[in-house]
């Protein structure tokens, strides 16, 4: 099984990525390689993604591996596009310390809802502006779901 086909439009070349699974277990990115542009839907945003229903545990290494490519601009799903690929670093810490503190905290015996409230992610005020303790419970809820493996 390949994780890219390429599609040619007259002298266009285009490609569909499958970097792993994300804010969904289908996600892919359109790259136009000549332009270094990467369509990202929802797998990537400006910031933080809504992770409710996503694969917090395997979304970071999702993020490296698009970083193999060569790009200059990223159009994500929402939101206007972006060059600073800085950001995606920024993300990708991100996911991976409320994953691995929601983790600590389920073992310890918190509930969804107290790990909700206790995880504390604000070391990301300066490049993600989160500025108080806590994560959001759908999110939360998620990871324990799949740490359980109750969710698909």
């Amino acid at each position: 099984m390949s994780d890219r086909l390429t599609l040619f439009r007259g002298d266009r070349e285009i490609q569909i990525h499958f970097f792993g699974r994300a804010h969904t277990g289908g996600d892919v990115g359109i790259y136009l390689p000549q332009d270094k542009v990467l369509f990202t839907g929802d797998m990537l945003l400006g910031g933080i993604s809504y992770l409710g229903d996503g694969y917090v545990g395997e979304w970071a290494q999702t993020l490296q591996n698009l970083k193999q490519l060569d790009i200059d601009l990223v159009l994500p799903g929402h939101g206007p596009g972006f060059r600073d690929l800085e950001r995606i670093d920024y993300v990708q810490a991100y996911y991976r310390d409320l994953h691995d503190g929601v983790v600590r905290l389920k073992a310890g015996g918190a509930t969804a809802e107290e790990a909700a409230v206790q995880v504390d992610l604000t070391h990301h005020g300066d490049t993600l502006g989160v500025n108080q303790a806590g994560a959001n419970l759908e999110a939360v809820q998620r990871i324990y779901a799949l740490l359980d493996g109750t969710a698909e």
